[in-house]
């Protein structure tokens, strides 16, 4: 006796097919990750594309976790699984950073999740697995930092003016104070020591002054030279330029000026300066500074060219693509990592461009950073 389908029976099963290719469609679609895993040894029964861009192009299914993710297990995540699978009480967690190797043979990169661990249940109500659902933050938690970080160095810098503020106005007196001493003064040897000190004394209110101006500017845009955001800039840098022993060189020779936010460029041209001073440390330290006219050839625009080179010990080509990164750092706890990231978005504000060349071998190593800003 042979048992054919009806045509409903046909029907239903032809839409419940169709409804399970269009919710697989989706589950593959969704913006969000999402895993299935199967215990006790949380065993992939189900990934989605999201979580499979997350992990990395990894063959997990059929693994289990410690096995396909290990990194995940030496930073606690096997032991909250165990703890949902066990419980049967979900887990939340909220911009939890997590150190994933994105592709294989790669390092480990930090990301910030938003995620849920739910426990699987069967129809008789026992636990079969966890269901992993959750959202990649990372960019969202970098903008919050960033934003949290600008904050501070604008604090810092509103504090560094104040701070020059009030020192103008004893400085002031204190060299009045020394023109009289000057003038009473009859020994030779005393005049001599006080004409030193008036000249210390001009030297601190030049840098108290030029800390008011770096952190003053103005909302519209000016027309300067190079040269004389170089003067404004570089007056800061004296005193870590004499301790260090750096023979600082100058050669300007772009007249023609840029139209700028004088406090954006400063601070531009302050990083690198500064970036350069402090990769220094051999024998021969050279701080060049050099500017010129020539075409960008990337867009064909006439630009002033600056170079900024140090006599250093260069940078390792396995850093250099990363070093405009946001908080990406080699200075340790010294360093922010927003430097370099935040002289980069200057310039392309400027419709310029920054680069940078490096070496580590041969007879002379050291960094050079490239900026081209447009002319008129």
């Amino acid at each position: 006796m042979v048992c054919t389908e009806t045509t409903s029976s046909v029907l239903a099963r032809r839409q419940v097919q169709f409804e399970m290719e269009r919710l697989s469609d989706l589950f593959e679609q969704a913006p969000a990750f999402f895993a299935v895993l199967r215990g006790p040894d949380h065993v992939f029964e189900m990934i989605n594309r999201s979580y499979q861009q997350l992990i990395g192009h990894r063959s997990v299914l059929g693994k289990a976790l410690r096995e396909a993710v290990p990194e995940a297990e030496e930073q606690g995540f096997l032991a909250l699984l165990n703890g949902v699978y066990q419980t049967g009480e979900p887990h939340v967690g909220r911009g939890t950073p997590i150190y994933l190797a994105r592709a294989p043979n790669h390092p480990l990169e930090r990301r910030y999740l938003d995620f849920v661990y739910q426990p699987k249940r069967e129809p008789d109500g026992s636990i079969s697995g966890v269901i992993v659902l959750g959202v990649d933050v990372t960019e969202a938690k970098r903008s919050e930092q960033i934003l949290l970080q600008s904050e501070k160095l604008n604090a810092v810098g509103r504090l560094a003016s104040s701070i020059a503020h009030e020192i103008n106005n004893p400085l002031e007196a204190v060299t009045n104070l020394i023109y009289l001493a000057q003038n009473a003064a009859i020994n030779p040897v005393a005049k001599e020591l006080l004409a030193t000190a008036e000249i210390e004394l001009q030297r601190v209110s030049a840098i108290a002054n030029q800390t008011l101006q770096f952190h003053r500017q103005s909302t519209n845009p000016v027309t300067m030279t190079v040269a004389k955001l170089v003067d404004a800039t570089l007056p800061l840098y004296q005193g870590r330029i004499s301790n260090a022993q750096v023979h600082v060189e100058r050669r300007d020779r772009a007249c023609r000026p840029v139209t700028c936010l004088d406090g954006e460029m400063r601070q531009v041209l302050s990083n690198l300066i500064g970036n350069a001073i402090d990769a220094m440390s051999g024998s021969e330290r050279r701080l060049v500074i050099r500017s010129r006219e020539g075409t960008d050839w990337g867009t064909g625009q006439r630009s002033v060219i600056v170079t900024i080179a140090d006599t250093g010990s260069g940078i390792s080509p396995d850093t250099i693509p990363h070093i405009f990164e946001p908080f990406f750092t080699t200075k340790g706890s010294k360093g922010t990592g927003l430097g370099l990231w935040i002289s980069r978005e200057i310039i392309e504000r400027h419709r310029g461009s920054l680069k940078v060349k490096s070496r580590q071998t041969g007879r002379r190593p050291g960094t050079v950073f490239t900026l081209l800003l447009p002319v008129q």
